[in-house]
């Protein structure tokens, strides 16, 4: 084999050894079906590696395996989070103190806090009583997520000793399918807890004045913006620095990643290429080959350091180290290799970035660039170069980080191509423009933001174009979650079509093949399912029902609930449509959460159970009248009380009835209970508050949802002696039925 398939091939077989530990029967399965493999295959295809490199490839994946086991963060003997329990046993406002050092540059969060990763050195509990006087001070290690007020992390970085007062908190687990984990996030950085700081003191001052490469960016950012204002200054940094090196305004940085333009916010190979070019171009006549390489290695190194050392960024760096270095010693460098060695020789570095997204975009869309590029510029050789480089290099990246994006983000971001080809000439120029600008404004501020000015029009002009493929319909299609299978199958028709050349001839199979992959599985299940949920969403009652492809949504929370829980599980069941939605809750502004999701999703119709009170100058809700069954396909809901929302929910078909009971004043809900209209039910879903012994017998549920994570204790005892089954959606995560007839909790932590 040729040095460059040797190296891919064992380069391979150390990130197949990385990624196959999610599961330790796949990762068993593999070494044991690789026995056999080395044997078989060189009878069956004659280019294939001899036994020895096949061994060797073995060996590596199987030792790469356990290597990842052995990086994986764990919890020191006196980690701060092991103190916690005993901080908060009196309840969750225990306040303490909590000593340490800085250990990342703050970021604004998206409630308007500053947050940064803290290395805990110091405990000390600050409340006690008679009976437990507070704890004495404790020496502690271990990384803390902290979020402080906004203004109180101002000028804070890296090796700033700091003093916060706050709650300390254990995250939480994922409570919803499709949600965002926050603890399996805090414990692949390293950290296992939380905290919400009220008040940050820094013991010395001079700590916050020392140089650093977070000054160096906020200078360049602020040259940046003092001209170009906000949003476009931003963006513009964000471009040349990536969006981790600033803060770009949320709802911005949303619209870029619906359309597909993510990458655009991430440095990466694209300021890489250009940073070395421009340096190579200019020092041509002036400079030695040894000083362009000098004066290349040390651009990078400055580049990284502003960038905050993001993996990608690191990637891309040490590829670019590599052109250097093969233009030392006068050689060429094998840009395939080069990028798999580079992304080996990082993943041994840090074996855990095998999971970061960015990391593996970054990779797969550079893989596509060296691979694909060319093939596709045969197919369009018909057009003008130009015009054909518009469309081959984002399509070939698109192709690379496809299945990987349907995986993990659950949409296909419909508008994905056109967008890129409509924007690439502008992402070029503002990107050269900005560096430009940066570079300058690094050293003379005033001139930097004279520079990045002229970069206004076109990044207007490049949000203009952002915001019109948002404003289209259907800007992001569902496709739901991809099953790990499907993700194999998808690379492997990618690998085949690259590897072989009747796949390439006849490319129009193995793609047919791809999409028939990700559609029919989905069509058959969108034909058949029917299925209610109910959503774990912090006291807040959300029912989701799904019958036949048809959707009615019943509540969505506040704007964070309906953007953090509602919005990832409609996409994770690849819901592109909401036929319904029944709003009950009187206590929440309903505009901000329902157009948070309309941004996404189009609502057909909206209803209200209280009347023409919860109409909205943007939203029109018709009240549901009480009485009256309402049928919505095979689904029938009934409204008996408005005040408080009681109505109950049918499926004929399959002999399911739920109550709703939205309400936490047992009186008024006694009430409404005592009505005749009500008969037995198979679920009840209630608040959590107080329900009578008559009113539980009247209703005769066999199962019962509470909507919190603290129901009240007596209900909870009178349902148990009526052998019924008692969820608790904060304790259990999101309740499932289907209608098989059972009843699956999300965490598996249901109360019998």
């Amino acid at each position: 084999m040729k040095n460059t398939q040797v190296h891919i091939l064992l380069c391979l077989a150390y990130v197949i050894g990385l990624v196959v530990t999610f599961n330790p029967w796949v990762r068993w399965g593999i070494l044991v079906a690789a026995i056999p493999a080395i044997w078989l295959l060189p009878k069956i295809w004659k280019k294939s590696p001899n036994w020895q490199l096949l061994l060797v490839t073995i060996a590596i994946a199987g030792s790469a395996s356990f290597y990842l086991e052995l990086r994986i963060p764990r919890l020191a003997a006196n980690d701060i989070s092991k103190y916690i329990p005993a901080t908060a046993e009196r309840g969750t406002s225990q306040f303490t103190i909590v000593q340490g050092i800085v250990d990342s540059y703050p970021h604004i969060t998206r409630n308007q806090n500053s947050q940064f990763w803290l290395n805990a050195t110091q405990l000390n509990e600050i409340q006690g009583n008679d009976l437990r006087p507070a704890d004495v001070s404790k020496t502690v290690n271990g990384r803390v997520y902290v979020t402080v007020p906004l203004q109180s992390g101002t000028g804070l970085q890296p090796g700033v000793e700091v003093s916060i007062t706050g709650t300390l908190y254990l995250p939480q687990p994922n409570a919803n399918p499709g949600g965002f984990s926050f603890r399996d996030y805090l414990s692949q950085s390293g950290g296992f807890a939380g905290m919400r700081g009220v008040q940050l003191r820094v013991p010395d001052e001079k700590q916050t004045q020392q140089w650093s490469w977070g000054k160096l960016r906020a200078r360049i950012a602020a040259a940046q913006v003092k001209w170009l204002d906000v949003p476009v200054g931003p963006l513009v940094t964000a471009m040349v620095l990536g969006s981790d090196a600033v803060d770009l305004p949320f709802d911005l940085r949303d619209r870029f990643v619906r359309v597909g333009l993510a990458h655009a916010l991430a440095a990466s190979g694209f300021q890489v290429s250009l940073i070395l070019n421009a340096i190579l171009s200019l020092t041509r006549k002036r400079l030695s080959v040894v000083a362009q390489s000098n004066l290349g290695a040390v651009a990078l190194l400055i580049f990284l350091g502003l960038t905050g050392f993001q993996p990608a960024v690191v990637r891309s760096v040490v590829m670019g180290m590599a052109v250097l270095i093969g233009l030392r010693t006068n050689r060429k460098i094998n840009q395939l290799s080069s990028l798999f060695i580079a992304g080996t020789l990082l993943l041994i570095i840090n074996p855990l970035w095998v999971w970061d997204i960015g990391f593996e975009l970054s990779f797969l869309a550079t893989l596509g660039l060296i691979v694909t590029v060319e093939p596709l510029q045969e197919k369009l050789d018909w057009l003008p170069p130009t015009i054909a480089d518009l469309i081959t290099v984002p399509l070939a990246a698109s192709i690379w980080t496809l299945p990987i994006q349907l995986y993990v983000f659950k949409v296909f971001p419909f508008y994905s191509l056109p967008a890129n080809i409509l924007t690439s000439p502008l992402i070029s120029i503002i990107s050269i423009g900005g560096t430009i600008g940066a570079l300058i404004g690094s050293i003379v501020p005033i001139l930097g933001s004279a520079v990045s000015w002229m970069l206004y029009l076109p990044t207007q002009l490049l949000i203009g174009i952002v915001n019109l493929f948002n404003y289209l319909p259907g800007t992001s299609f569902a496709v739901g979650q991809i099953a790990l299978w499907q993700l194999f199958a998808l690379y492997g028709i990618i690998l085949g079509v690259w590897i072989f050349p009747k796949w390439q001839k006849n490319w129009k199979i193995p793609a047919s093949i791809g999409i028939l992959l990700v559609i029919v599985p989905l069509a058959i299940w969108k034909t058949t399912e029917l299925q209610i949920t109910a959503l774990a969403s912090k006291d807040s009652q959300i029912l989701v029902i799904q019958d036949r492809g048809h959707t009615i949504l019943i509540n969505s929370g506040n704007e964070s609930i309906a953007r953090f829980v509602v919005l990832p599980f409609l996409q994770q069941q690849a819901i592109n449509r909401i036929d319904r939605a029944i709003d009950f809750n009187r206590d929440l502004p309903v505009s901000n959460s329902w157009q948070t999701l309309t941004q996404t999703i189009p609502i057909a119709r909206f209803h209200s159970i209280g009347g023409e009170s919860r109409n909205t100058g943007i939203i029109k809700f018709e009240p549901l009248p009480i009485g009256k069954v309402q049928k919505f396909d095979r689904v029938e809901i009934t409204t008996i009380e408005t005040n408080p929302a009681i109505f109950q929910i049918e499926i004929p078909e399959s002999k399911q009835k739920w109550l709703i009971i939205g309400d936490n004043i047992a009186d008024r809900a006694q009430q409404a209970i005592d009505l005749e209209q009500l008969t037995p039910v198979q679920t009840l879903y209630w608040s959590g508050g107080r329900l009578a012994e008559r009113a539980i017998a009247k209703i005769h549920p066999k199962v019962a949802i509470a909507a919190t994570a603290n129901p009240d204790p007596e209900t909870v005892k009178l349902l148990e002696q009526n052998n019924v089954r008692v969820y608790y959606t904060d304790r259990d995560g999101a309740i499932q039925w289907t209608p098989t007839g059972e009843f699956k909790p999300y965490l598996e932590g249901e109360k019998y």
